[in-house]
């Protein structure tokens, strides 16, 4: 990541692990933002609050992600998520530095984000891996069709 300016590094100071009494105002965050965000139960962000951050702001939480991890090599960055008013304040700025750098810190080599604004993930540092193009994924309904074994062949 790229160094932070003099704002993001006062809301870099708003960061701090997120903690159960957190999880209404993190699920707010998550529930106004469905149109980007999958939901998360209570149960799910409260396994993963060791890595999980909110940014707080005048007492109120204005913004959260989590790092979910999933071998020694990768994890996610999910759910991130600042409020409106916050917006433009380098919070998700600010909680992306947090989640990658305790991802460097656990010797993780690769985060990924699925995001459908990459354009501020790559103003980052986030990019393909290997010079991947695409993030393909398989919806667990139905099964694989064998007409495409043909083109996996290739």
């Amino acid at each position: 990541m790229q160094p932070l300016s003099s704002s993001d590094q006062v809301a870099l100071s708003a960061v701090r692990l997120a903690t159960e009494q957190d999880i209404p105002a993190i699920q707010r965050l998550i529930n106004a933002n469905l149109d980007k965000l999958l939901p998360r139960t209570d149960e799910e962000i409260r396994e993963l609050l060791p890595t999980w951050w909110v940014a707080v702001e005048d007492g109120e939480i204005v913004g959260t992600c989590c790092l979910e991890v999933y071998s020694p090599k990768i994890a996610e960055l999910r759910s991130l998520a600042v409020s409106d008013r916050a917006r433009g304040k380098g919070y998700g700025a600010a909680l992306v530095k947090v989640a990658t750098d305790t991802a460097q810190a656990l010797g993780i080599r690769q985060v990924l984000v699925v995001t459908s604004t990459p354009e501020f993930f790559e103003a980052l540092g986030f990019g393909t891996a290997l010079g991947e193009k695409y993030a393909l994924f398989w919806n667990g309904s139905g099964s694989v069709r064998a007409h495409n074994a043909s083109k996996a062949d290739q």
